[in-house]
């Protein structure tokens, strides 16, 4: 079966001050530490608007300046996890 999903040649981009939106073809979106623990996770269901995080943990607190790992999930089941660092506003 081919597959004709076409990816962004940018993953994410900035979004505001603070925060990323990602790919819009991306289904589902994670923010790791640098342990791998989800810090941040959202899926986006019939919406057609990309996924956009602002900066904010699952409990709504900004994170911590420093190094996290971005996994993208798209729809053929492809998995991307992608470094950088994160610097609060």
């Amino acid at each position: 079966m081919i597959n004709n999903i076409r990816r962004s040649s940018k993953p994410f981009e900035r979004c505001g001050n603070a925060g990323l939106q990602f790919d819009p073809t991306a289904k589902e979106v994670a923010i790791l530490d640098r342990s791998g623990r989800a810090v941040w996770s959202q899926s986006r269901g019939r919406e057609t608007s990309p996924i956009r995080w602002n900066g904010n943990d699952l409990q709504g607190q900004m994170v911590q300046t420093g190094d996290y790992i971005c996994k993208i999930v798209y729809p053929d089941d492809k998995i991307a996890y992608l470094p950088f660092v994160f610097m609060k506003p």
